[in-house]
């Protein structure tokens, strides 16, 4: 036996058929953006202080970019 292509929904109206994809869209969340003088500047995109961007870099963690080696027959790192 097929399956039916909709769906039951119990409303205050009683049961009603629900084709798949002709639900009500839900909203979308709006967006708070503030403003530079004239332009629109969206959020987590507007310019910091250069005190805010060292203090970003800070708290960063330090990465190596290159991997370390030691002089040849010395152990980087010697065991206790």
């Amino acid at each position: 036996m097929a399956r039916d292509k909709f769906e039951l929904e119990k409303t205050t109206a009683g049961l009603q058929f629900v084709i798949p994809g002709t639900e009500k869209p839900k909203a979308v969340p709006k967006v708070k953006y503030s403003f530079d003088n004239q332009q629109a500047v969206i959020p987590g995109a507007e310019q910091i202080s250069q005190k805010r961007l060292l203090d970003r870099l800070q708290d960063k963690p330090i990465t190596p970019r290159i991997g370390q080696k030691s002089p040849e027959g010395v152990p980087l790192f010697k065991a206790r």
